[in-house]
């Protein structure tokens, strides 16, 4: 009996402690919230038209720069934006934006969440520019952005940019870098809810020149995919005459880079001349001449150099009778991902060793239809008129993709890239620790 009390104490208190860590382990296993964040559209300039495909007309969306922030329904398949970009929360689902000016240029890109860091490699800012980049600050408080701009001499001063909550701002491009023929701009978020857009758009006194959308890179990488680069052969008179390409690289480090292209297209995958190791001095934007030597047709390139840089294609084009440029953009791997298409009709080309991979179209009836695409090193894949979205299945691995979209009133180019990815966080639980001071 002397050791009997004790003994009861102690086992007491070990069962207790075990049925607390139990308690405690029961209720705080891991339990998350997973969404898709909302999408930003960029803003309309004046006297141009924009047109957000959406995958539901019971999307819900909202616009900047105004004091309500509800969501409404879309009501729409395709939502005809106003000046004042639109935030989107599509569930995943990545809109697909299509922006023109009636019968002088059209381009295309991507409705994309916050974005820390953004690399525009096109536009210019000489006397022919009249391109702007388009800031938008989605979020509830206000926003700093630092744009730091390279150009054919070096690097230039940065300008830090500020916006208040809920708004965005149009700046040209020309008042960035005065006179400069090749720019790339890198925007970097230091504070809000930003998402960036760049329009390159040219003409020389009343005479307009066409304009583009020039689609971001997230990164400077030692690998680079651009999928999908119109190759135009156009006739004129009894001759053929093919358009021409340009090159535009950076490398924004220290060290000169040693760079390799290699083009992707029907007849084989070949380095063309003077492309082998060929040096890129650092700090500086190059533009190199590229002349592929190919029938009408699309084609990509993979550019792999010893440091990081940044790349583009600008492409002549034309096509629907009507001449205008494109700036053909890098684009990340291909995953399972989902895009809005309604009334639109996109060519998406694919690049890789081995393309495998399937496509689910959404009829607008609701009907489902599955497209296997198989090839080797590049495949192309028209999508139908009255398709509401087409998701990504079955994805294999090293396929690089991108969309073209020809009409009337010019050619738009856009990455197979998802405008959000799926986001997780840990749900609060009760705790056995909140019931102990």
């Amino acid at each position: 009996m002397k050791f009997q009390r004790p003994a009861l104490i102690l086992i007491s208190t070990f069962v207790v402690v075990l049925v607390a860590n139990g308690l405690n382990a029961g209720l705080s296993k891991g339990k998350f919230s997973t969404n898709f964040p909302a999408v930003v559209c960029p803003p309309t300039p004046a006297k141009m038209t924009t047109a957000v495909s959406l995958p539901s007309t019971k999307t819900q969306l909202r616009k900047t720069g105004t004091k309500s922030l509800a969501f409404v329904p879309s009501q729409t398949l395709r939502y005809m934006q106003a000046k004042a970009p639109v935030i989107i929360d599509s569930q995943g689902s990545t809109p697909i934006v299509w922006q023109i000016r009636k019968g002088v240029w059209a381009g295309a890109t991507i409705c994309s969440s916050l974005q820390n860091e953004q690399w525009f490699v096109g536009g210019t800012a000489d006397v022919t520019s009249k391109g702007k980049i388009l800031i938008v600050n989605s979020g509830l408080s206000s926003a700093i952005v630092d744009l730091q701009i390279w150009n054919e001499i070096g690097a230039q001063p940065t300008k830090p940019i500020t916006l208040e909550a809920n708004s965005y701002r149009e700046l040209g491009l020309d008042s960035l870098a005065p006179g400069s023929r090749e720019i790339v701009i890198r925007a970097i978020t230091r504070s809000g809810r930003v998402t960036s857009y760049l329009l390159d758009e040219r003409g020389r006194g009343l005479k307009a020149l066409g304009g583009d959308i020039v689609n971001f890179s997230p990164k400077a990488t030692k690998e680079i995919y651009i999928p999908a680069v119109p190759h135009t052969v156009r006739k004129v008179g009894k001759k053929s005459e093919e358009l021409t390409h340009s090159l535009r690289l950076l490398v924004p480090g220290e060290l000169d880079a040693r760079v390799t292209v290699k083009i992707s297209s029907t007849d084989g995958i070949f380095i063309p001349s003077g492309f082998e190791n060929k040096i890129v001095k650092a700090g500086s934007v190059v533009s190199l001449p590229l002349r592929p030597n190919l029938a009408k047709s699309k084609f990509g390139l993979h550019i792999s150099s010893d440091e990081p840089l940044v790349a583009s294609v600008y492409s002549q084009t034309f096509a629907e009778k009507k001449t205008d440029f494109i700036w053909s953009t890098s684009a990340p791997e291909l995953v399972p991902m989902s895009l809005a298409t309604s009334g639109l009709s996109p060519q998406l080309v694919f690049i890789g060793d081995a393309i495998n991979l399937d496509i689910e179209l959404l009829l607008d009836k609701g009907k489902r239809k599955v497209v296997k695409v198989r090839g080797d090193e590049i495949a192309t894949v028209k999508i139908p008129d009255g398709v509401r979205s087409i998701t990504f299945i079955n994805v294999a691995k090293g396929i690089y993709g991108a969309g073209l979209i020809a009409a009337k009133s010019g050619y738009g180019y856009f990455p197979l890239a998802p405008g959000s990815v799926l986001t997780k966080s840990s749900v609060p639980l009760s705790n056995i620790r909140v019931l102990t001071p």
